[in-house]
């Protein structure tokens, strides 16, 4: 090969370089050591900007650890264990952000995210069902703690305006047990299939406590109460109305 030919090659491959350089500025850009606007001084960096960003395993190239990507309603970045499975997830989809991490078998186990401006916070069995859920309601910061088998409910607790409420639910989502709190009472209710108060234990500041055991239609059948002379037991018919009562005699 004589010197032209190889100044012809060196002008071809310097000609190469030089477009690959300007299509990598496209993406690249190399920032030196400088001084900030506060006057202080600031360290060379390196700013990529791209839509799609993989860092790969640095034995085994085809198999990136690490996959960032942004579009339309966000970004999203991946990041992979051992088993080259997703084990945490970051994404940020229509302004709702989500915080995901999964098990090995590439099922959910755990997530944190916004619904409506709402923080909610998930964990997860078998089959992507759900095992406990918190949830922040309102603009008033409710909580709310939910307790499910396999993705069906079995206890909630949560705060309303008037109190706090804890109840035990079955497969059909309605409550069997609910004890309730207000400023000047609280309630114990269990519950019938068909959504009836079978037994009423209540409290309050004026006359004590009452105990209410009812019917399957719902008519109190005993009531066990309080009065300002003592206490009071009246028992009812099935239609609810009294049948007897059994309470002190004042003194004369």
């Amino acid at each position: 090969m004589n010197i032209e030919s190889e100044i012809t090659e060196l002008k071809q491959e310097v000609a190469r370089l030089r477009r690959e350089m300007n299509e990598y500025q496209q993406f690249i850009r190399y920032q030196p050591p400088g001084e900030g606007d506060d006057g202080k001084p600031e360290a060379a960096y390196i700013s990529i900007r791209c839509a799609f960003f993989q860092l790969a395993h640095p034995g085994k190239p085809s198999w990136s650890q690490v996959n960032m990507m942004c579009g339309p309603d966000g970004a999203m970045v991946a990041l992979s264990g051992k088993d080259e499975t997703t084990r945490i997830m970051m994404q940020v989809e229509k302004d709702g952000p989500e915080l995901c991490l999964f098990g090995d078998d590439n099922q959910y186990r755990a997530s944190l995210r916004m619904d409506d401006k709402e923080p909610t916070f998930e964990l997860y069995g078998r089959e992507n069902k759900v095992g406990l859920q918190l949830k922040v309601l309102g603009d008033e910061g409710r909580g709310q703690v939910g307790v499910c088998e396999a993705g069906k409910p079995r206890a909630a607790m949560k705060a309303t305006e008037l109190g706090g409420i804890i109840s035990a639910v079955h497969d059909d989502g309605h409550a069997r047990i609910t004890m309730t709190s207000t400023v000047d009472n609280g309630e114990l209710l269990a519950l019938t299939p068909d959504m009836k108060v079978g037994v009423k234990i209540a409290a309050n500041s004026v006359d004590g406590g009452l105990i209410t055991v009812n019917g399957q239609h719902g008519h109190a059948g005993v009531i066990i109460s309080h009065m300002p002379i003592g206490g009071l037991v009246v028992v009812n018919d099935s239609h609810g109305k009294m049948a007897a009562s059994l309470s002190p005699i004042p003194e004369e």
